[in-house]
């Protein structure tokens, strides 16, 4: 499979967490068959533009709260 354009990635997301109230991010990306990193990457910037909430998960140096829609 090739590259992924970022925007279809985030798409895919969006649908992803609208079937679901909250998923994690090896859930999410299982689910949209994309890289952990990008998935991180996409969810970190959906969480600035306040698209998505992280609850507090467990606390190590990784992002790892599930997230869900706002």
């Amino acid at each position: 499979m090739g590259r992924r354009n970022i925007l279809n990635v985030i798409e895919d997301i969006l649908r992803a967490l609208k079937k679901k109230d909250e998923m994690s991010v090896k859930s999410i990306s299982e689910e949209v068959k994309s890289q952990w990193e990008t998935t991180i990457k996409a969810l970190e910037f959906m969480k600035r533009v306040n698209l998505v909430k992280e609850r507090e998960g467990k606390k190590t140096h990784k992002t790892e709260g599930p997230f869900s829609l706002k």
